[in-house]
């Protein structure tokens, strides 16, 4: 996105920002769909601020080209990420009140969910073994063990 001179995760607020600004973050997550692989999918919700000064010609007017750019840089997009799992859903941008800290400026938000993974590969169970696997095939007739297995 080449007109904005300032990428940042939410900074402190009275923070110096330079803008355009898009100031980013990710503000919930939920459960994902578990692909089995040892790992935590989560679904996150991230958001996006898109900061223009006020004062500048057109303020909402670019505030809003700039949402839509974000949208368009959001298509598909894995950024790259061997545990961002699926691409951006539910993209949605529209135009934000400014909080007090912020009034000077004209603000959009661009907010869309991507699944990912937590964590590295776990085996919940016991490490069993060679060859003490035991499996019940039907009750009643008890277990079974490999060497039965023909």
């Amino acid at each position: 996105m080449p007109k904005v001179v300032h990428v940042e995760q939410f900074p402190e607020l009275g923070a110096e920002v330079m803008t355009p600004a898009l100031l980013y973050g990710i503000t919930d997550m939920a459960p994902g769909l578990d692909r089995g692989e040892g790992k935590t999918a989560v679904l996150g919700r991230f958001q996006s601020c898109i900061l223009v000064e006020a004062d500048r010609s057109k303020a909402s007017l670019q505030a809003a080209i700039l949402a839509g750019q974000m949208m368009t840089v959001l298509k598909d997009q894995f950024w790259d990420l061997d545990f961002v799992t699926g691409p951006p859903s539910q993209v949605h941008a529209q135009p934000e009140a400014p909080t007090p800290e912020l009034e000077q400026f004209v603000m959009w938000s661009v907010q869309w969910i991507q699944p990912f993974e937590l964590g590295e590969f776990t085996w919940p169970w016991p490490d069993e073994p060679p060859g003490s696997l035991v499996i019940d095939i039907e009750p009643g007739d008890g277990p079974v063990s490999p060497e039965d297995i023909q």
